[in-house]
């Protein structure tokens, strides 16, 4: 009996250790497990962003010219005003003086026309005054002849010569007023002209005067260079851009996200921005009406923009804030989730997780809505258990 009995224990001891090898397992420690808590929770539409200064001074060179000085290097500090380079003027100088000098000639044009007008006109008021009174002289000839005919002083034939001469004075001072009308209209159209002329040179010389402005390249605030082209000598086109400033105190986040959210997004809507394990509040300032690619661009600003963990051209994670649920049951995000509103995961109990099916909701920043498998309490693994498809069961050790 002795010798049959070590056989047997041998072999239940085999088949015990075979059936732990085939039973699927999983240390603790290799799995990620949270509780299901009742709590509220944000939806949200999640984007990809940079960051980026409030404030950037970008300069373009207002003409073809060359680089004649550099006098600031990248990351140094700038003060408002401060010339950071310079690029040579003299093209808009030559500008200048060519305006300058026709400005003054149309200025003398201008003052010539008008005492051209002021004398002819002066001269066709004498002339209106003398037909008025020689009408006049005609009116009273005329009446007295009138008179003269009644007693027979004067014929008929006389009093229609002198009605004749009144008639054809009116019609010369009725003449000469059409003409100073006329005239008037003419030399003030000459005015208006050279008038328009003048205004036209005052802008161009104003834009003269802007654009020797930028080619001092003096900055518009407090701020760092980050950017200048320090070629000295080279040529530079109109509109090459030869200098960036930022102001590196305060940042903002320009982001890019599926336009398929476009009718979601409204300005003013809150914005959370995750910056390694910051979370940093925002509102969402522009959405950007052009669409590339199916891409809709907008700009997030940030509460605190100043915060210590900003940096420009740091990737971050946005996530605008669209709508709120309160009292509902909540799991962390994880590896588990596969998409779509149904999952499948373990629900650990003691030694055992057993598998169960799982409808979710609302998908907040770092949780998800449950709204049927689970209770409040449940302890389930997030990690990826994608290795055990099909597994109801598995052991925990």
């Amino acid at each position: 009996m002795f010798r049959i009995g070590i056989p047997i224990t041998v072999v239940l001891a085999l088949i015990y250790f075979v059936s732990s090898l085939i039973k699927p397992s999983v240390n603790r420690n290799d799995i990620r497990t949270a509780i299901v808590q009742r709590g509220s929770i944000e939806g949200s539409i999640s984007a990809s962003g940079t960051i980026v200064p409030i404030f950037e001074q970008v300069t373009s060179s207002p003409v073809e010219t060359r680089l004649l000085s550099v006098r600031k290097r990248p990351g140094e500090t700038v003060n408002k005003g401060e010339s950071i380079l310079e690029l040579d003027p003299s093209e808009l100088r030559l500008a200048m003086e060519r305006t300058e000098k026709q400005l003054k000639l149309e200025e003398n044009r201008k003052e010539q026309l008008r005492l051209d007008i002021e004398r002819s006109l002066n001269n066709l008021d004498g002339q209106l005054h003398i037909k008025e009174l020689r009408l006049k002289y005609l009116k009273s000839k005329t009446a007295q002849g009138e008179k003269m005919m009644d007693i027979g002083a004067i014929s008929s034939d006389q009093l229609n010569q002198l009605k004749l001469e009144e008639e054809i004075a009116t019609i010369e001072k009725s003449d000469l007023e059409n003409s100073i009308r006329t005239t008037k209209l003419s030399l003030q159209n000459q005015l208006d002209g050279v008038t328009a002329e003048i205004r036209g040179l005052l802008k161009e010389k104003v834009d003269i005067q802007r654009q020797l402005q930028l080619l001092s390249c003096e900055a518009d605030r407090e701020g760092v260079v980050t950017w200048i082209k320090d070629e000295i000598g080279t040529s530079i086109h109109r509109g090459e851009v030869v200098l960036r400033i930022a102001d590196l105190r305060s940042y903002r986040v320009d982001a890019a996200l599926s336009d398929i959210h476009s009718s979601r997004m409204r300005p003013g809507m809150d914005a959370i921005v995750r910056i390694n394990d910051s979370l940093l509040a925002g509102r969402l300032e522009t959405i950007y009406p052009n669409v590339e690619n199916g891409t809709v661009r907008i700009g997030v600003s940030l509460k605190d923009a100043s915060h210590a963990s900003l940096r420009p051209n740091l990737r971050v994670d946005i996530s605008l804030i669209t709508n709120r649920l309160d009292s509902v049951l909540t799991l962390k995000k994880g590896s588990y989730m596969t998409g779509g509103n149904h999952q499948e995961v373990y629900v650990v109990k003691g030694s055992t997780a057993t598998r169960v099916s799982v409808t979710t909701g609302l998908i907040g920043l770092e949780t998800v809505e449950i709204i049927g498998g689970l209770s409040e309490g449940d302890e389930v693994i997030i990690s990826d258990m994608s290795s055990y498809s099909g597994t109801s069961k598995i052991t925990i050790h």
